[in-house]
């Protein structure tokens, strides 16, 4: 199978399963990951998306030998605006449904991983990297930009410098690097890479649900508007919960910080 899924403890999980072919992503892939995109969506059990791989390549971009999973079916035979239209449908939908569904995303990144796995990786709250990570965009090879958020989302996440390093020069760099660019958030060893990863999710899973959904949206918002405007934000989306009862949570923090000190 090029991909597996799995449900664990309230996670959804994906695994890019083609290391045969550099997991390279065909339209399985994404049809299983659209699936698990939409369950998170619906599920009330399900708490959290996280998307691995097998072997030394997390991806090695979209799967170029058949149908490509970010075109319509009858490129060629389109107009320039048919073409806008329908380019939309395969990627850019999905990955910004992963951007706004309010749970927690997760993508770990074991090995090099490239063009669409940027992209994808882009539209993740967060990203984790084994040390021996390696991130690059290298759609300028083929005579096109990264158009399914390689430019846009990578742009708004490390700024216009690292952009153009990765999408003008064709660079690549590594997890530290990417780390000091702002796209990775944590890097651990490869021998501890997958039980890190798990041992994360399960803390991120054990936050309260609603308020994590409503702080990835305050969060979003608050990039897009000015200081004044997004401190409104915050009153607006703290009010709700601050409203309400929140003694077993202050109670459960309480008790975790007294088994801590013992």
């Amino acid at each position: 199978m090029d991909v597996v899924r799995e449900e664990r403890e309230g996670a959804v999980i994906v695994t890019f399963n083609r290391p045969q072919k550099l997991n390279a992503v065909n339209l399985e892939m994404r049809a299983v990951l659209t699936g698990a995109v939409d369950d998170l969506r619906d599920r009330s059990d399900l708490r959290l998306l996280l998307i691995k791989s097998t072997g030394p390549y997390f991806t090695a971009g979209i799967d170029i030998s058949g149908q490509r999973v970010d075109q319509p079916p009858d490129v060629n035979r389109s107009s320039f605006v048919d073409y806008r239209r329908d380019y939309r449908r395969p990627l850019h939908l999905l990955f910004d449904e992963m951007e706004e569904i309010e749970k927690p995303v997760v993508v770990a990144i074991q090995g090099v991983c490239l063009g669409v796995g940027v992209e994808m990786s882009g539209s993740a709250d967060f990203r984790l990297a084994s040390a021996n990570a390696r991130f690059g965009l290298p759609e300028i090879d083929i005579g096109v930009i990264a158009g399914s958020g390689g430019t846009s989302r990578f742009t708004r996440l490390c700024g216009i410098g690292w952009s153009k390093w990765l999408n003008m020069a064709g660079e690549q760099i590594d997890a530290q690097t990417a780390m000091i660019a702002g796209f990775v958030q944590a890097i651990y060893p490869a021998e501890t890479f997958e039980d890190e990863v798990w041992a994360f999710c399960k803390r991120v899973m054990s936050r309260p649900a609603d308020v994590q959904g409503a702080s990835k949206t305050a969060i979003e918002l608050s990039y897009d508007l000015d200081r004044n405007s997004a401190r409104r934000v915050e009153r607006l989306t703290n009010t709700s919960l601050v409203l309400r009862d929140r003694r077993p949570l202050i109670e459960k923090v309480m008790d975790r910080s007294k088994r801590n000190k013992t």
